[in-house]
């Protein structure tokens, strides 16, 4: 059986030197090319995610005070007077900070007791961003009560 032995240095085959360290500068001219095209991209959704996390905050903010605007009552009462809705409604809430760091400012609007009872008082809260008018997140809820004191 005869086998044929094929030398790297045959002069027949074709020159190929250097033809891989242009391939490799050609593909990676690409891959920065894609990498540039991408960063508009990456940076929209940074941006996003950090208003979603502050909506997210301000959300939770508003949820947690409604839930205590309705919970709260005298000791011996089972559903609040429209004056223990007022008085929880007036405390200065204090400022709560989001995990990027940005001021939430959380405040209830004024109201006022309704003038038959039982009845229901409307309380708003809304959160603002410091320095900012338009707010982040609100609700409005009514709340059921019994008498006024």
């Amino acid at each position: 059986m005869l086998v044929e032995e094929i030398s790297v240095s045959d002069p027949t085959l074709p020159n190929e030197g250097g033809f891989g360290l242009i391939e490799v500068v050609i593909s990676m001219s690409l891959l920065g090319l894609l990498a540039v095209s991408f960063i508009p991209v990456l940076l929209n959704s940074w941006k996003d995610t950090s208003a979603n996390t502050t909506i997210a905050t301000a959300t939770q903010i508003v949820n947690e005070q409604i839930e205590g605007a309705r919970a709260v009552r005298s000791a011996l009462a089972t559903t609040p007077s429209c004056q223990d809705v007022i008085s929880f409604l007036g405390v200065t809430l204090p400022p709560v900070i989001d995990p990027r760091g940005v001021t939430l400012l959380p405040k209830w609007s004024a109201t006022s007791c309704p003038n038959n009872y039982p009845g229901v008082v409307r309380a708003q809260v809304s959160v603002t961003r410091q320095g900012n008018i338009k707010p982040v997140a609100s609700a409005i809820t009514m709340i059921f009560v019994k008498s006024a004191v």
